[in-house]
């Protein structure tokens, strides 16, 4: 049976409707409008809670506009659940889990149920599909020629596709009115519709995005916030820093530890000779031509493989060398693994926010090394990285985003930052960055962890996430990440 109409949950949800029909509320927002409180109702979850929150789930959807500036025209449907604690303790918040990707909240908990349960043991714990979302949003933001979203931005793409797939879209949204900001309106919203006076926030990926929007415009009502690989308006991904940062930081922990700067005491300069080499004389290397871009596109993928990361110096040491066997061993095979997602809310985020911006200044003080040229000009995306932002963007008839709702802002609202060691989609450095508009922020690296730190490492950063919401000014034990594995250096 799908749970409905629970006690606490239930009550979280009917008394909204009834306390919340009229009035209105001031925005913390740039234009300072009021906000019309919205009703909720309540809906068939869309799947079977899993066992670990079975009978704790409720689920239900509030309306807003599609666009705020435009009230008669279309309404969006969010679908949000709630899951009631195990144990209620008095003075908890409700936690918001704000998801990435392509933003359903729903979906993860569909597939994380065990994740919610130990969220959830001593707080209300709520997740949501963002708007656009796939597959239950109304409208969803995919079409039928692209069951991978971000297929349509591909080089390769064919034209008359990508037209049929902004015809398809435009008979049922507005492409312009499902990004970051209009996601975080809508939780806005749904908080005050349900009722809830402040709430603890979590963020992962590109739901860190739209959790620092939140905190934007609504962070008076935000106890603590939690980002799980920040991808804020602070960083630019289209930098140079994306791509040796993390090079710059495997550099430096190679140098902290005694075993690895005593048997490759010239790292750097051995990199940089082997790029200026390959880049002034290309190398037949396995029966294919090896330049210093695809020198070192091979070593940045071996940096998110725990297995490769240690190799590595071995690699380098031996390339300057001119001897490719260690480099040739670094291939990472499940680089470009991942599942496939037809929504198209991510790349509106880039589209209207990132792209358009992409040559502001990168000069927030990264990267921390000074690099030779061979390696600043052959460190790049990887080719399956590389989309045809410049096509895609004008094809699909998305538009920069104001100006107001990316705006760069400090905040008191208490921050931590999780960043895995691993994580090439949003480097740690990119945590750094966005703490610095914090005046109270703490940044966790987990040692050997990819992206998503919450799912990589679910009872270490749950217990440190749930501790810090708990009391967000005390200082947070971290013993179970100081106990988790660290880089082995293959010594030679």
């Amino acid at each position: 049976m799908i749970s409905r109409g629970i006690k606490g949950v239930g009550t979280l949800i009917s008394g909204a409707i009834l306390a919340l029909s009229a009035g209105t509320v001031e925005a913390k927002s740039p234009d300072l409008r009021l906000i019309p409180s919205r009703s909720i109702t309540s809906a068939e979850c869309p799947f079977e809670p899993g066992a670990a929150i079975a009978g704790r789930v409720q689920c239900g959807q509030l309306n807003v506009p599609e666009n705020r500036e435009n009230l008669a025209g279309k309404n969006v449907t969010i679908f949000f659940a709630v899951v009631q604690p195990e144990q209620q303790i008095a003075d908890r918040d409700p936690i918001l889990f704000v998801m990435g990707g392509n933003g359903s909240g729903l979906k993860n908990l569909k597939r994380q149920p065990a994740l919610a349960h130990r969220l959830a043991r001593n707080n209300t714990l709520i997740y949501v599909d963002h708007r656009g979302s796939t597959p239950w949003g109304k409208p969803d933001m995919s079409c039928a020629e692209f069951p991978e979203g971000l297929d349509a931005a591909d080089p390769k793409a064919d034209p008359a596709n990508v037209e049929k797939c902004r015809n398809s879209l435009a008979s049922k949204l507005d492409i312009n009115a499902f990004g970051a900001f209009e996601a975080a309106q809508d939780l806005r919203d749904l908080r005050i519709a349900l009722g809830i006076d402040r709430w603890s926030v979590y963020g992962v990926s590109y739901g860190t995005t739209i959790a620092q929007r939140l905190n934007f415009i609504d962070g008076e009502a935000i106890k603590a916030i939690v980002f799980d690989g920040m991808s804020g308006v602070e960083s630019n991904s289209f930098g140079k820093s994306f791509v040796l940062q993390p090079l710059a930081e495997l550099l430096d922990e190679c140098a902290a530890v005694k075993e690895c700067v005593s048997a490759y005491p010239k790292l750097q300069s051995d990199l940089e000779k082997a790029a200026k080499a390959l880049q002034r004389r290309p190398r037949n290397i396995g029966g294919e031509r090896i330049s210093n871009v695809e020198f070192l596109d091979q070593i940045r993928l071996a940096l998110a493989n725990p297995d490769l990361r240690g190799r590595i110096p071995l690699a380098i040491s031996r390339a300057a060398k001119q001897d490719y066997e260690a480099w040739r061993k670094l291939a990472n095979p499940e680089a470009n693994s991942g599942s496939k997602d037809p929504a198209f809310t991510w790349p509106s985020s880039v589209c209207r926010d990132e792209f358009p911006r992409m040559e502001r200044s990168d000069s927030n003080g990264f990267p921390t090394r000074s690099f030779d040229a061979a390696v600043v000009s052959g460190a790049r995306m990887t080719s399956f990285e590389t989309y045809d932002w410049a096509r895609f963007c004008p094809r699909m008839g998305f538009t920069t985003s104001d100006p107001a709702t990316i705006a760069v802002v400090k905040s008191d609202t208490p921050a931590l930052f999780f960043a895995g060691q691993l994580d090439l989609v949003t480097p740690t450095y990119q945590s750094i960055e966005t703490s610095r508009n914090f005046s109270l922020s703490t940044i966790i690296e987990f040692p050997l962890t990819w992206h998503f730190t919450l799912i990589n490492q679910p009872e270490c950063a749950a217990g440190i996430m749930l501790q810090f919401f708990d009391r967000p000014t005390a200082p947070i034990v971290r013993t179970c990440v100081d106990a988790l594995p660290k880089t082995k250096w293959v010594i030679e």
